[in-house]
């Protein structure tokens, strides 16, 4: 059988080194290879002409790293919920075998082998990528579509991430998607981390006003901080796609848990809620590998790392309560009183014919005459506008939620309106507009 030419070259190295005593590194310049390569055309002759070589029949057998219940777990972690990533069931195992977890490449693989990839037919391509070269210089604010779970029915996502190191500042769930809500991620953001030079956002009616025009709420905090508010082209959330697709990766790794947690727990508030969501950002931020960042580190090495990144802690106090809170007007009447949400207060003598500021907080309400603190009163504040009907029975009673509230027998037949306030810790009820009690719920 004919030789081939790198055979060829090895016999005549082992003759050169053995007959004529050619050193190694002759040999290597001789034939434009490497001393080691040299080595190694030497070494391979012994060990084939070793006895033990020629009568020992090599076998190649792969040793199990991993114990068969562990594949198990795989194989029921994402029947249980099929959208979970290979990241979130190496997080479950890490806390079942934590002396033995296998590594996200194994998981992926084993996702591969046995079909249990999913894919998301909606998921869009062709992104133009950009991105600012320090933390800090840029961040993006947006709010995610109503995502429906469980008894806590429809909640909105609001979340501001750095565009440089995809790092999430601040993120949190509410009922609504208030502008005041837009303001309070804000708050907890620069609070934690200092000011942005620049916040990107979209042109909803919480950064613009319906004209297309500045001049809101949000634009005038970010003039006090003294932030560049930018602002995508309308109908173009490619713009503000690092965000778009972190709220991808929100429903996709965290709503699907956090769906099933809330199924087995009913007295799930909002603020538990946002608690569990508070530890996956965390466990995003800081343990998560990121495809995006050099190394696959998690975002929190590059936000942190970075020399020279930008960093304008607040330099005076700001008064929050003046942002986080609605500021309405409203006109004192002759007898000293305002009306606000159905409910009479009386205003110092004094202000008649005036008009003050009234500022709404969970349990109360100030009244302001040019930015003076004229009086505080007691409020309960509604969370429900939509008031509902019920008939006082003939022993003064109404059935409210499977209950029993004594009203009064005077008033039996009466039909009444009842409200909730205080997230739902507590009802009002009115008659013909004038309230007769509050109850607790």
């Amino acid at each position: 059988m004919k030789k081939s030419i790198k055979e060829s070259n090895r016999e005549e190295a082992r003759e050169f080194r053995h007959n004529r005593g050619l050193s190694i590194k002759e040999l290597a310049s001789h034939y434009g290879k490497s001393e080691r390569t040299i080595y190694r055309w030497l070494n391979d002759r012994n060990k084939k002409n070793s006895p033990d070589q020629q009568n020992q029949k090599i076998k190649h057998k792969r040793v199990r790293k991993y114990p068969p219940e562990i594949f198990t777990r795989i194989v029921e972690f994402k029947k249980e919920i099929p959208q979970r990533s290979a990241p979130i069931v190496w997080k479950l195992l890490k806390k079942e075998f934590p002396n033995a977890t296998p590594s996200l490449s194994t998981i992926y693989k084993y996702f591969h082998e046995q079909g249990l990839v999913y894919k998301n037919r909606n998921r869009r391509q062709g992104y133009i990528k950009f991105e600012r070269s320090k933390p800090n210089d840029l961040w993006q604010i947006d709010i995610a579509g109503v995502q429906t779970v469980g008894h806590l029915e429809k909640l909105y996502l609001i979340a501001l991430l750095d565009d440089n190191s995809r790092f999430i500042v601040a993120a949190e769930y509410f009922k609504d998607q208030k502008g005041i809500n837009v303001i309070k991620v804000i708050r907890n953001a620069v609070l934690a981390y200092g000011r942005p030079n620049q916040i990107l956002a979209d042109n909803g009616t919480q950064f613009k006003n319906l004209i297309g025009e500045l001049g809101t709420k949000y634009t005038k905090l970010l003039e006090i901080l003294n932030v560049k508010p930018i602002f995508a082209k309308p109908y173009h959330p490619q713009t503000k796609g690092k965000l778009e697709r972190w709220f991808g990766t929100v429903k996709q790794m965290f709503l699907g848990e956090a769906r099933f947690k809330v199924k087995q727990n009913p007295d799930y508030s909002l603020t538990d809620f946002n608690q569990i969501f508070k530890n996956w950002v965390e466990w995003y931020n800081t343990e998560k590998p990121h495809r995006s960042m050099p190394g696959n580190n998690p975002p929190i090495k590059r936000y942190f790392d970075t020399e020279d990144r930008f960093f304008r802690p607040l330099q005076a106090n700001v008064n929050w309560n003046r942002w986080l809170h609605e500021i309405e007007q409203r006109k004192v009447n002759k007898y000293n009183e305002i009306h606000y949400k159905s409910q009479k207060f009386h205003v110092p003598p004094g202000y008649s014919g005036t008009r003050v500021e009234v500022i709404e907080y969970e349990d109360k309400i100030e009244l302001y005459y040019r930015d003076q603190l004229i009086i505080t009163h007691s409020y309960n504040v509604p969370i429900n506008q939509k008031k509902k009907i019920r008939k006082i029975t003939h022993n003064g009673t109404i059935k409210y939620k499977g209950n029993l509230y004594t009203i009064d027998y005077k008033l039996s037949g009466k039909t009444v309106e009842v409200q909730e306030i205080n997230d739902g810790k507590n009802i009002l009820v009115y008659l013909k507009g004038v309230l007769l009690k509050t109850l607790d719920l």
